[in-house]
């Protein structure tokens, strides 16, 4: 589980939305209903696998942002990874049909926001320990 600390989880997230296309899964049933609950106001809650796929990626963005609270050479590794994916994320979005979906987009735009934020903790964090400002 050590190798976690290097790879970037929503590397995982990609390869899993692929890997779903691969068996026909996504995106032609990403709409389709899980189940049904209803709730005490009355109304029915009918979550898809497309808002499945997207409440994953925000447990694996909570994750990356914990993992971005480190200073060692360990987070540098793991940013650079992120980074690479980011890009393999856009790149997909804008070049195959299959991941041409807002599903598709929110995921990229957390692993955007795990950039961002990556860098921004970890050199808030860096300056803490330095004692720089």
């Amino acid at each position: 589980m050590k190798f976690l600390n290097y790879f970037p989880l929503f590397a995982f997230m990609l390869a899993a939305y692929w890997g779903l296309h691969v068996i026909n899964f996504f995106p032609e049933r990403i709409n389709e209903i899980l189940f049904n609950l209803r709730l005490p106001s009355g109304s029915v809650w009918k979550p898809t696998f497309g808002d499945l796929f997207v409440m994953l990626g925000i447990l694996v963005l909570f994750v990356e942002l914990f993992k971005s609270t480190r200073t060692n050479t360990t987070s540098i590794v793991d940013h650079i990874l992120s980074t690479f994916v980011l890009v393999a994320f856009l790149v997909v979005w804008l070049i195959y049909p299959w991941a041409g979906n807002s599903y598709f987009m929110i995921i990229s735009m957390m692993t955007f926001l795990d950039v961002i934020a990556g860098f921004t903790i970890t050199i808030s964090a860096a300056k803490r320990d330095i004692g720089i400002g």
